[in-house]
């Protein structure tokens, strides 16, 4: 069964499309144990200690009601809503294959054999469903051969038909309707008792006549349900009514497909409709898979994902986090940054464990995972490790702070003693210009010298440009690369040189899904240039360290840097600086061992007040870095990051190495 699943990862082509990566054992584990833990803690009275000795240790013997657990791990209904290949509901089954198997050998309780456990767990315990049959399939395989080798006997018995237990169909179309009151319990305790029978059943004709009366059943629910006998999507509310009328299912857990926003922008109406407490256009689909889940819990029922972590800073997930926070409870948060937990792929996971109980003394965990080292991937232990409690406002609406009670204090003063950066700027600042064809419009001091030599009015419109690989910290790399500023609404007469340049362009430059002239760029306005001309700090898009600098030679930026129109050399000091870096990790998405630098999240990052005699210190150090182009100012840099920590108030508990 693992190796099965080994092999559809490596069977999935289309990764990118489908969000599909295989998720490492150990993982899986931990995951289901969280939700077993918080699953039995909300059924049994014991200690919260008690019930982790259990789970996670198997140890039994402080349960003061072991036959209480054993009926609970008997009722758990756990699913998948994007189950793949079935990781997460192979992991489930054997979690309470062992712990049935504890309360067995401890207190002789549960004497099936390990066949009969398995095959109760897969009847009354585990769900899942996935919009591909291939997977779905592979799901069923797995689960088949892990129950087909602990069969004891000479003549192997027929395996259980799983058509209603991991279902082929798309989670996030249909919409969910919880309760469903008007149902008669003898409909769904029929509808139940079906399948019950479906998943033993053996022929052909045994199974059609069954499915037959299945489909039946279903449709009658529908039509009490919805109004109507066809739903777009998987039905949650009709194809597990046995579950959905007893108020949802006790444990959701999944690693949901990593798909962006331009890959599902068909169905956007339709999730615009079924999640609007969460819904915004740029918003990932995991972000749905989250909200749906929520959905369909029980009251205390428990939740664990594991996912990208650009919802808990990006704009688009503003709505999501002040939905988990106002209406849900987080355990835990294992963030594990930029790094490599999927194979072959960037995915900046992070761990969620959150329950649909929102009054609850229970605190919030943080672990920011820093290598893959040990002892990885042990989980538990990492957290054990790592850790941190975070304050009781850490979860509070659609800003989420992130930080021990240390790092949040320190927070409070930064904001106190300063203002966002959008603010302090007071003004537009500047995406870099794309052309819409680099090799049309960006040329060498070559071609730049004959088209003016051809035509002195060109060198109008001849700009040197600036891309992001070109800025460091305190100086940019001149390359000797110009732009032809070819802006909207530009007066071509006199220009018949640079048009004569880019006239064998014009058919893909008529390509362009945007609407300008040919010879136009795709971006900017003539308006970009009053900021592009004057003295300004420019930075690139992703850094893995402070690279921001001055700009005195009006360099034009291609689209890997931004333009801060501002001739504030104090202003630079602060960006440059440590403080401010880490002041950065708290707004930015974590990429590839840095940070995307975006402005619509980099403005809420704080730059402190300052005297006019503070401003002076600071930004003479800054010219010195300047003038020395970066090289020998650790002296000066070091001054800088004290000058600006104490401005923040943070010289007596801040970190500058």
């Amino acid at each position: 069964p693992e190796m099965l699943g080994k092999v559809f990862e490596e069977l999935v082509t289309d990764r990118h499309g489908s969000g599909s990566y295989y998720t490492p054992k150990p993982i899986v584990s931990f995951m289901c144990r969280e939700t077993l833990k918080g699953y039995l803690k909300s059924k049994c009275a014991d200690d919260g200690e008690v019930i982790d000795r259990f789970v996670d240790d198997h140890d039994s013997k402080g349960l003061s009601d072991p036959e209480a657990v054993l009926n609970a791990l008997k009722v758990v209904t756990v699913c998948d809503p994007a189950c793949g290949s079935g990781a997460y509901l192979l992991g489930m089954m054997h979690e309470l294959l062992e712990l049935r198997a504890c309360l067995f050998v401890s207190d002789k309780l549960g004497q099936d054999s390990v066949y009969a456990r398995k095959l109760e767990i897969i009847e009354n315990n585990l769900y899942g469903v996935d919009k591909e049959l291939f997977a779905v399939s592979i799901a069923r395989l797995r689960l088949w051969l892990s129950l087909a080798v602990d069969f004891e006997g000479d003549k192997p018995q027929p395996l259980p038909n799983l058509k209603y237990k991991l279902e082929v169909g798309d989670s996030l179309l249909a919409p969910v309707v919880m309760g469903q009151g008007l149902l008669r319990d003898d409909r769904v305790k029929e509808f139940q008792r079906l399948k019950s029978e479906y998943l033993a059943a053996h022929g052909q004709v045994k199974k059609a006549s069954l499915e037959k009366a299945i489909d039946n059943v279903k449709e009658q629910i529908s039509l009490i349900t919805h109004g109507s006998s066809k739903v777009n999507g998987f039905d949650w509310a009709v194809n597990f009514a046995e579950v959905m009328t007893a108020g949802g299912f006790d444990i959701q857990v999944a690693n949901p497909p990593y798909i962006e926003m331009g890959l599902f922008k068909d169905n956007k109406p339709v999730l615009k409709s079924n999640f609007k407490e969460i819904y915004t256009g740029r918003a990932d689909l995991c972000c749905y898979f989250y909200s749906r889940s929520l959905q369909l819990l029980k009251i205390n029922g428990i939740l664990a994902f594991i996912s990208s972590n650009k919802w808990l800073r990006a704009g688009y997930g503003e709505k999501l986090r002040e939905h988990i926070a106002k209406n849900y409870k987080v355990h835990s948060i294992t963030d594990f940054g930029d790094l490599p937990v999927f194979k072959k792929v960037a995915a900046y996971p992070m761990i969620l464990v959150c329950s649909n109980q929102l009054q609850s003394s229970l605190k919030s965990v943080l672990t920011q995972v820093k290598s893959l080292n040990h002892p990885f991937p042990n989980v538990k232990e990492i957290i054990k490790q790592s850790g941190v409690i975070l304050p009781d406002t850490a979860i509070c609406d659609g800003n989420w702070i992130l930080s021990d009670n240390i790092t949040t204090n320190n927070i409070q003063q930064m904001q106190l003693r300063g203002i966002p950066l959008g603010e302090y700027v007071g003004k537009e600042i500047y995406y870099g210009i794309k052309s819409g064809l680099t090799k049309a419009f960006v040329i060498d001091g070559v071609t730049r010298d004959k088209l003016i030599f051809k035509n002195p009015a060109s060198s109008e419109i001849i700009k040197p440009l600036v891309a992001g690989k070109d800025i460091e910290k305190w100086h940019t790399k001149d390359k000797q690369r110009y732009l032809l500023y070819m802006y909207h609404g530009i007066k071509i007469k006199g220009l018949d040189a640079v048009l004569d340049y880019l006239k064998p362009y014009r058919d893909c430059l008529e390509k362009r899904a945007t609407d300008q002239a040919w010879y136009e760029l795709q971006q900017p306005q003539l308006r970009y240039s009053t900021a592009f001309d004057h003295p300004k700090i420019i930075y690139q898009t992703f850094q893995v360290k402070p690279c921001f600098t001055y700009d005195t030679q009006s360099y034009y930026p291609n689209n890997s840097v931004w333009t801060i129109p501002l001739d504030d050399l104090y202003l630079l000091g602060v960006l440059n600086s440590k403080p401010f870096w880490k002041e950065i990790g708290r707004h930015c998405t974590k990429i590839r061992g840095g940070y995307q630098l975006i402005w619509k999240y980099l403005q809420k990052a704080i730059i402190p007040n300052a005297s006019e005699l503070d401003r002076k210190s600071i930004s003479k150090l800054v010219q010195k870095c300047l003038d020395a182009k970066g090289v020998g100012c650790e002296a000066w840099e070091k001054e800088i990051d004290v000058r600006v920590a104490k401005l923040y108030g943070l010289e007596d508990n801040y970190d500058l190495n």
